[in-house]
């Protein structure tokens, strides 16, 4: 990978610097190390400090000073400031109380806070020096030796701290010896001349076959997509470049009968090219070149013409928004709606029939148990029976008997629903929350049938019924097609299921881009490619019905010979390109032109119960809740009655 090459810089950590002899092969130091740059923690070794703690290393484990190891410094120093933490702080419960600690829960050790607390804002005396620890826990004299690997050993040629920060004394020498900072990743492109290959396919590269007749090889000629990322990549890497068309015009594919390829693929493995603008990465082309990184994602999709038409000559088109079954279910919650608005005024004790029930109930006077006795005879009829001067008489007179009978509730839940309002409503509560949640239920399907209907009658609507792939195999008003030579192709042949085969097997095979274009224009056929390619070239055709499989996703790369040296460089310049967001500007640049096409085209939904089916679940909570509401009105009215003030008899 050239790792090693004068451009790059390598920095080891103190493990390296503090014991430079792990480098070493029998005493020995390689050239390539020659440049390393690294750091260690600085501290003076000429302290008393650092005597004693060097004599007791030396009597305690044997050696010279040369053995001790920069972590035992700093775990010495480390162990100073807990053992003086201690010595300061005095016994308590804090230190014998042991936390409840487990997998899943833990109590913090209250010790330990005291102990940090005690450890912050002092200073302390190490083998390294005073140690000043600031309020936030961290040192403020955190100091470094800049080492440079100079001949056989690491050389002091700066120091950084925290608060001086970076300050060389002597020159840094890189790797290979030299003196000239580096700029950036090797750009081992320079003074190369590469040959690409490409064909001329919209809008990955445009051949300008005005300008450049005798000679397509100059950069100039090309433009589009892929050309743009190419030119920058040479001013980027300062290389020159020439580009290679294959004789047969394609991007590569392999022929199982003579084990060969042909296309860009070809020229590529015979050497005649060394990298290869845009292709599809699959296995089998893995085996025989390299990649770069991808810069693209895409997937499969198929394109065909449709006969679109405005909305038909059909009469009772206002009906389509809504399948036949949701119209049904319309009728009939109407009804039951109805009833029970119905019901509710005459089950709830301040509905306008069932206070009249209410009210005779609880009048105990002589004219109301004649009237109950009359009222039995009548057949639970209150006919004949208004002459009575008491409770039931008032509430009579204010209120008919038919306000809401069947037949009102009807005609109120029906205006209802075309959004008018009737001549009487419910008087009780529970009876008008139920009239809510009706009048909440029709501005919600009202909406959605105003949405669909008008959908309906502008939208121009498709005459194709294929919505997949497999659904070619079981027509015949289609005939469809792939270009031959290309990743679809490829990655439909090799899949399990054999139903991709047989679409390749049965299908048309393409040349060229340009004949796919045609046959779709020209009717009855399904052109099957991938999405941005279909994408780019129809997107002036408002007639052309795209469908994306969601299958067959792949990459996009440039194309390079096996273990290629550009490989390395041009990867790094991708990542660079991505960071900065230059692919994606590029892309947009190509491919996300304004297009012509400003109908809408597709195909209308009517709702049916399944869609519609949380919206009726809604409406039948309104319903229970207010069955709910009228016993919880029958039960506040005998609390009135009890306590001697009826609430529904009297004025």
């Amino acid at each position: 990978m050239d790792l090693m090459e004068s451009s790059f810089v390598w920095i080891v950590t103190d493990a390296i610097t503090g014991e430079p002899e792990t480098l070493s092969y029998n005493g020995s130091y390689p050239s390539y190390y020659q440049g390393l740059l690294g750091t260690v923690p600085a501290y003076g070794q000429n302290t008393s400090t650092f005597n004693t703690f060097k004599d007791k290393y030396i009597t305690e484990y044997g050696g010279s000073a040369a053995n001790l190891m920069m972590s035992s410094v700093l775990v010495s120093d480390a162990l100073t400031i807990l053992h003086e933490t201690l010595l300061n702080l005095d016994a308590g419960d804090v230190w014998d109380s042991i936390p409840d600690v487990s997998c899943t829960f833990g109590d913090t050790w209250a010790g330990g806070n005291v102990l940090l607390t005690s450890i912050i804002g002092n200073t302390y005396s190490g083998v390294t020096g005073d140690i000043v620890i600031d309020d936030q826990g961290t040192t403020t004299t955190t100091s470094y030796d800049v080492m440079n690997f100079k001949v056989d050993a690491f050389h002091k040629i700066g120091t950084w701290s925290n608060t001086t920060k970076l300050s060389l004394v002597d020159g840094i020498e890189y790797l290979g010896g030299g003196k000239t900072t580096p700029t950036g990743f090797g750009n081992t492109l320079t003074g190369f001349h590469l040959r690409i290959g490409i064909v001329p396919e919209p809008p990955i590269a445009y051949l300008d076959a005005a300008t450049c007749v005798n000679d397509t090889s100059l950069p100039q000629c090309w433009y589009g997509w892929n050309p743009d990322i190419i030119s920058k990549l040479a001013d980027s890497l300062n290389f020159t470049y020439e580009y290679v068309q294959p004789d047969d015009r394609k991007y590569g594919g392999y022929n199982t009968e003579t084990e060969t390829w042909n296309g860009m693929m070809k020229d590529l493995l015979d050497h005649k090219t060394d990298l290869t603008i845009a292709l599809s990465i699959n296995t089998e082309r893995s085996k025989y070149i390299d990649f770069t990184l991808s810069f693209f994602e895409d997937q499969a999709s198929f394109i065909v013409f449709s006969k679109s038409a405005k909305s038909s000559g059909n009469i009772f088109f206002f009906l389509l928004p809504f399948k036949m079954g949701v119209w049904a279910s319309i009728f009939g919650i109407i009804i039951v709606i109805s009833f029970l608005v119905c019901l509710l005024s005459k089950l709830s004790p301040y509905g306008k029939y069932g206070r009249k029930i209410h009210a005779q109930q609880v009048c105990a006077c002589s004219e109301c148990r004649a009237r109950k006795g009359m009222k039995e005879e009548n057949g639970c009829s209150f006919k004949e029976t208004k002459e009575f001067a008491c409770r039931v008489d008032k509430v009579e007179e204010e209120d008919t008997l038919g306000d809401m009978s069947f037949y009102n509730s009807v005609w109120v839940v029906s205006t209802g629903f075309v959004q008018q309002g009737g001549e009487t409503l419910p008087a009780a509560p529970s009876g008008r929350f139920l009239l809510f949640f009706w009048w909440l239920f029709v501005m919600i399907l009202v909406s959605m049938y105003t949405a669909n209907l008008t959908a309906h009658l502008t939208l121009e609507r498709n005459d194709i019924s294929i919505t997949s792939l497999f659904d070619l195999l079981a027509q015949s008003e289609y005939s469809w097609g792939l270009i031959t030579d290309r990743n679809l192709e490829s990655m439909m042949k090799n899949h399990g299921e054999d139903k991709y085969g047989q679409l390749v097997q049965r299908g048309t095979k393409l040349g060229n881009l340009g004949v796919g274009i045609e046959k779709v224009q020209d009717g009855g056929f399904v052109f099957i490619d991938e999405s941005s390619v279909l994408t780019f070239n129809f997107r002036d055709n408002c007639t052309a019905i795209q469908v994306n499989t969601g299958k067959f996703s792949n990459e996009w790369a440039f194309g390079l010979q096996t273990n290629s040296p550009y490989a390395y460089v041009i990867n790094n310049m991708f990542l660079q390109y991505r960071e900065e967001g230059w692919l994606t500007e590029v892309w947009d640049k190509w491919y996300k032109a304004d297009g012509a096409c400003t109908t809408s085209i597709g195909s209308d939904m009517r709702f049916d119960l399944t869609i519609l089916s949380g919206l009726f679940a809604i409406f039948a909570m309104g319903i229970g809740c207010s069955f709910i509401l009228v016993i919880l009105e029958t039960l506040h009215a005998a609390y009135r009655d009890c306590k001697g003030k009826p609430g529904t008899g009297s004025a």
